[in-house]
């Protein structure tokens, strides 16, 4: 009589097979992004002959910032930097940077989710502190010239990122934290800091929050995952606050043609983001994280736009 076969273990009888893996990754990973670049080449098609550059172009860039998104926490710190120098009016870069992030962080933050890198303890208090900074930061942003609010975003980007690099080369993160043990206060004061700095420019949610929750000594996985879902309502909290200031949109050059191309760029390249964070290793993407973030602050930091 041959021997009963043993019990699958929990996480074996819990894991999804992979044929219900397989198509779902091939949907995500190879037709999602086919179905955005046709969405790109349609509004390129259909746009008066001096837009097709700056729409192939800023899809580019939304590509970037998608990818950048899920994998180091930085959205609206690589599109709206890429769009300036695109010639993008800085006000409707900012604006669109924030209205699409209400569109698109879902995808990201949802997968974050299922992975695990979102926890309570750090997503509670840092969307509520994400929440009043970014409703506040329009209604600064209309009383501030362009390039005086530019700057001093960028100065703080290049401030906190310079302190994490500090920190780093003297061993400072080399252990991370119990979540458990990182103040409530301390978590709600970087969402408000973090959500104000993108509610004035479009970008400062994961310059600063993400790095400062790295200061804090919250795992990078955790820091990127639960700053991504707290983002989709600081972004929805600023674009409020830009609707309801009367100023927010004055002397604004709009140009809606890119709109969708943004929108099919972002969505196209946040999974792989995803699955590229979930491989790296501690160090590596603090790194990564504070290099790319400085580097994108410095040229607005110099030239005030």
């Amino acid at each position: 009589m041959s021997a009963p076969h043993p019990p699958d273990a929990p996480e074996e009888r819990d894991a999804p097979s992979s044929a219900t893996i397989q198509p779902r990754r091939v949907l995500v990973m190879g037709v999602l992004p086919a179905v955005c670049a046709l969405l790109v080449v349609l509004t390129a098609a259909f746009a008066p002959a001096e837009e097709r550059a700056p729409i192939l172009w800023s899809s580019l860039v939304a590509a970037a910032s998608g990818l950048a998104a899920t994998s180091i926490g930085v959205y609206g710190g690589v599109l709206v930097p890429g769009l300036l120098l695109l010639g993008v009016d800085a006000r409707f870069a900012a604006a669109a940077s924030l209205f699409l992030q209400v569109l698109v962080i879902p995808l990201g933050a949802g997968a974050h989710v299922k992975l695990g890198n979102v926890t309570r303890h750090v997503a509670v208090p840092l969307v509520a502190g994400g929440v009043v900074g970014a409703f506040a930061g329009p209604f600064f942003s209309a009383a501030m010239p362009k390039e005086a609010i530019a700057r001093i975003v960028s100065g703080s980007i290049v401030l906190v990122g310079l302190l994490v690099l500090a920190t780093l080369r003297f061993g400072g993160l080399a252990t991370t934290a119990r979540v458990e043990d990182v103040a409530r206060t301390k978590i709600g004061s970087v969402g408000l800091v973090a959500g104000f700095a993108s509610g004035v420019s479009g970008a400062g949610w994961g310059p600063i929050g993400v790095k400062l929750l790295l200061l804090l000594g919250i795992e990078p996985r955790q820091a990127i995952g639960s700053s991504l879902l707290g983002r989709v309502f600081m972004s929805l909290s600023a674009v409020i606050g830009y609707l309801v200031s009367e100023n927010a949109f004055r002397d604004i050059q709009p140009n809606y043609w890119l709109l969708l191309p943004l929108f099919a760029g972002s969505i196209a390249t946040m999974i792989a983001g995803v699955s590229l964070v979930h491989r790296m290793q501690r160090e590596r993407a603090v790194l990564l994280i504070t290099l790319l973030s400085i580097a994108l602050a410095l040229p607005t930091l110099i030239r005030g736009h």
